[in-house]
């Protein structure tokens, strides 16, 4: 019989509401750390929780004095991080607590693109030339240096929140007065005033889902990416595992691990950005969790009956680890985006979709009247497609298919109807 455990979650939120609700049905007690009590509504994990405690998640004082002033006191079996931006926070509370967890040090470097990219380089990880910069001037001499066309981004955020492919000076000076401006993040989190001019990296992309026991992968596969057109890096095709440069997967593999083990992680699960270029597989970004955008809860479940939440609670627990593929077939995930600025109004064409026996699931996160956008960051998707099929290639063809085949209908503008 399974001995419950109390384990904490950092602010639960998209991927990570997965995590509390793996933990959840093994039975767990579960406590949500949060910085409001409307966030389980708010993020979709009301019922899978047994207690909440409010703290600044942002800080890490402010959250170990929450739990030393909680009745979990010297209580709590895990605590684990659920949202990427207080990953670091947490990795430092649990080291403080004597809890099991990723290193501080290395959950830093994870969450801030230039700390990472200086490990890669150090450990002679293939990455991408890069320079931190803080104003125009700086980014100006660096995109000069590297050479054209660049990729300037910031140094501690997430889904391609301003991110921007640029090809000469007069883009750089436009994206650079927008990216300055840009102050606070997801969860009220501070973007930091330095950000990276980087070597544009030309080549497929892909990430690899690992988990790691003492620095070896006992799971690992590739996913293939497919992003919106440039200048944007928005993810609007993931599938699993790879249709496509299958020769290449163990050489992907092996420069993520590397770059894993460059930063300090070597236990538990990751999620790790690639392109392969005509040099070789380079890394993008390194993830000290389970992949998001429904890698993990969908895709790895569907194509091998792995799941990774379960595994990375009992990492965390230090129980053993089952991990194992369960079968082999593919899944696919496609999304749906507008193209072009507008007011959202509905979708058509997805009532067919129930009847199709190889759709898992489908979902729309706009609703009408929302203003909608071409995509520039991941907060514009209007909603996904999630597919099955025995081959890789086969999941592909039907999610991109399904996806073609509905139309985006935009609210006619008064301006229209004068």
């Amino acid at each position: 019989m399974t001995t419950v455990k109390t384990v904490a979650f950092v602010e639960p939120s998209f991927y990570g509401v997965s995590f509390a609700r793996a933990a959840f049905e093994q039975g767990h007690r579960v406590v949500s750390i949060v910085s409001s009590t409307d966030n389980p509504q708010k993020y979709g994990y009301e019922g899978i929780y047994h207690d909440l405690i409010v703290a600044d998640i942002r800080d890490a004082d402010s959250l170990y004095e929450a739990i030393v002033g909680s009745p979990y006191a010297n209580g709590l079996d895990a605590l684990i991080p659920a949202t990427d931006y207080a990953s670091h926070v947490t990795a430092k509370v649990a080291e403080r607590l004597g809890l099991r967890g990723v290193p501080y040090e290395a959950a830093l470097k994870s969450r801030n693109k230039d700390l990472a990219r200086q490990a890669y380089a150090e450990h002679e990880v293939p990455s991408a030339r890069f320079r931190k910069v803080r104003t125009y001037e700086e980014a100006a001499a660096a995109a000069e240096e590297i050479g054209y066309p660049v990729v300037l981004k910031p140094t501690n955020c997430a889904s391609s929140q301003n991110v921007y492919f640029i090809n000469n000076a007069a883009e750089l000076q436009e994206a650079m007065e927008i990216i300055v401006a840009f102050k606070v993040t997801y969860m009220d989190f501070k973007v930091r005033e330095e950000y990276l001019i980087e070597e544009y990296l030309d080549g497929p992309e892909f990430s690899v889902e690992l988990f790691l026991s003492e620095g070896e992968p006992i799971f690992g596969t590739v996913t293939e990416k497919i992003t919106s057109p440039l200048p944007y890096f928005v993810e609007i095709l993931h599938t699993l595992p790879t249709p496509s440069h299958t020769e290449h997967t163990d050489e992907i593999i092996r420069t993520a691990v590397a770059a894993l083990k460059a930063i300090g992680i070597a236990n538990g699960p990751s999620h790790v950005e690639v392109k392969l270029t005509r040099t070789g597989p380079r890394i993008i970004e390194v993830n000290g969790r389970p992949g998001g955008d429904n890698i993990s809860s969908d895709l790895l479940v569907q194509a091998f009956g792995v799941d990774v939440f379960e595994a990375t609670v009992n990492y965390y627990l230090d129980r053993p680890i089952a991990i194992d593929k369960k079968h082999h077939r593919a899944a696919s995930i496609a999304y749906v985006t507008a193209d072009r600025d507008g007011v959202f109004e509905r979708i058509e064409g997805l009532e067919a979709l129930s009847r199709l026996q190889h759709v898992v699931r489908y979902h729309v996160a706009a609703a009408p009247g929302d203003s909608v956008t071409i995509p520039r960051s991941s907060d514009d998707r209007l909603g996904y497609i999630i597919t099955i099929g025995d081959s890789p290639q086969e999941a592909k063809e039907r999610a991109l298919a399904l996806v073609d085949s509905l139309k985006v209908v935009y609210r006619q503008q008064e301006a229209e109807i004068a």
